[in-house]
């Protein structure tokens, strides 16, 4: 629940869908680059927030 709408989209598109970036990327109608950075941002804010829990 700590990240943003569209963080958590692509989080869960990757993750949980096992989707590749290509087919997130198509269904999105965004760029692959863009998908790579939000889930960069996404990898951020949950690795702060286990170091916030610990």
């Amino acid at each position: 629940m700590e990240l943003t709408p569209d963080q958590r989209e692509v989080f869960v598109l990757k993750h949980v869908e096992g989707l590749s970036y290509g087919q997130i990327a198509e269904r999105l109608s965004t760029s692959i680059p863009s998908l790579k950075m939000r889930m960069h941002r996404a990898y951020d804010r949950l690795r702060e927030q286990l170091r916030e829990h610990t």
